[in-house]
């Protein structure tokens, strides 16, 4: 508890690669963690729990994925491949979402942005008549390839954010209609360009610090260099944070090991 009295203080990790940030995350999870019950409709389990602030200081160097991981390198290079690329169509609708139908096929309408800021459901109708005939306009969005050709004419940019939440979808957890759906724990990218580098940062509603973190934080890194690649820059700092990093108690021991 810190000298405010408040147990759930935001958690702070630097290091110079991932494999570094991962192990000090895991250590300081486990030592300085706030113990949390969750009781989840599909799963019911204490944890270490904290927000948490990890900052990588080069993301491309060695070791990307710590020897001590439970995921291997050859699994966190697949895991990218499919995060940036996708799968096949059948493999990527067998799933509630995955980060790169959100990311790269995102569904928006044109009669969202460009509708006043408030109006009734009478007005919202109108509008929707107006410029649509009252039909649906919904088109899939790239995300990451509008991201990049905005960096191409404008490097000042800070306006580059790239997200994965559907509101009407992903707020109605516990609707009939989603009541089994799941939501995705990225929310959103948020790249910037200074120094001729393009700097990483991430935020994610929960996270499983010791199972997943190793994979996602090598995809994002992926996607990172993937896309500084094709704007013509270099790799920047990579900052990660969770406001709920967590470690499930079935991993305390072999967290321990770490």
């Amino acid at each position: 508890m810190d000298s405010a009295g408040n147990p759930y203080m935001p958690l702070t990790v630097e290091a110079q690669s991932l494999g570094e940030a991962w192990e000090k995350a895991v250590r300081t999870m486990m030592e300085r963690g706030y113990e949390r019950f969750v009781q989840a409709p599909e799963y019911q389990t204490w944890t270490k729990d904290a927000p948490m602030f990890i900052t990588v200081s080069d993301p491309m160097a060695e070791p990307r994925v710590s020897p001590k991981a439970q995921m291997d390198l050859e699994m966190a290079k697949e895991y990218a491949k499919n995060y940036i690329h996708g799968m096949p169509k059948e493999q990527e609708n067998s799933f509630d979402y995955t980060y790169y139908s959100r990311l790269r096929h995102y569904p928006d309408c044109p009669i969202r942005a460009c509708m006043p800021a408030v109006t009734t459901d009478e007005e919202t109708q109108a509008f929707v008549d107006k410029y649509s005939d009252g039909k649906c306009v919904v088109r899939r969005i790239d995300q990451v390839e509008m991201a990049i050709e905005t960096f191409k004419k404008d490097m000042t940019r800070r306006s580059v954010v790239m997200h994965t939440w559907i509101p009407m979808r992903d707020l109605a957890k516990f609707t009939p209609e989603r009541k089994e759906t799941s939501s995705p724990c990225l929310v959103l990218l948020h790249p910037q360009v200074v120094e001729n580098k393009l700097h990483f940062n991430v935020v994610m509603k929960t996270n499983d610090l010791f199972n997943a973190w190793p994979g996602n934080a090598y995809a994002f890194t992926e996607l990172q260099k993937y896309m500084a690649e094709r704007i013509g820059i270099g790799v920047g700092h990579y900052t990660h944070f969770s406001v709920s990093m967590q470690i499930y108690a079935d991993m305390y021991e072999a967290a321990k090991r770490v």
